[in-house]
């Protein structure tokens, strides 16, 4: 049931046959509709949520009411915000579905026992964060030195399949341009072929 999981921890770390039955034993699956918000601006996040299959947006909106898409999330990616499941404070986010998803969810409290009583998954966590930490600085960076065109070969690169599964105008909100630089940027592509 949670292969997929099994097969990203293992990506970090070793697991033994008893790790994969507690495993089995914390984690829920959950199916999630098309369009579906899982939790919004203001509240608390209660479960974490591995994606199993399907696709996720996580993004705030602006005081002017506009929408700022932070992150994709694919199968085999954690979503949602980990500040608040961690700390128990309420969340600026809002995480939508994009697809019809599935996910495995595990409780804040099943989490903090998870994290006691295998050493084998705060190890998982800690070199995850670690890499999460990598990415995030790299964004970063990206976002401010980076020309429009890099950053959409670079979100190609990444996500290879993605403009067939999401709109032109959530890929511009996530590469932090209008709509009428990334049709510019995909003209200029197209025009070199």
């Amino acid at each position: 049931m949670n292969d997929l999981l099994f097969q990203k921890i293992k990506e970090y770390v070793e697991l033994q046959e008893e790790d994969i039955e507690l495993l089995d034993h914390y984690f829920e699956c959950k199916a999630i509709q098309k369009g579906e918000v899982i939790y919004q601006e203001g509240d608390v996040v209660k479960n974490a949520f591995f994606v199993k299959s399907g696709l996720f947006r996580t993004y705030i909106i602006d005081e002017q009411g506009v929408e700022h898409i932070l992150q994709f999330a694919l199968p085999g990616w954690w979503t949602g915000d980990l500040g608040s499941f961690i700390s128990g404070s309420s969340t600026k986010f809002f995480v939508e579905t994009l697809e019809d998803s599935e996910v495995l969810t595990i409780k804040k409290s099943d989490w903090d026992n998870l994290l006691k009583e295998a050493p084998f998954y705060l190890d998982y966590h800690r070199k995850l964060l670690e890499q999460g930490l990598i990415a995030t600085q790299n964004r970063l960076l990206e976002a401010y030195s980076t020309d429009a065109t890099k950053k959409y070969l670079h979100l190609l690169e990444t996500f290879p399949d993605i403009l067939q599964r999401v709109p032109q105008y959530m890929i511009a909100s996530y590469l932090g341009m209008s709509r009428e630089t990334l049709s510019r940027v995909r003209r200029q592509l197209s025009n070199k072929k």
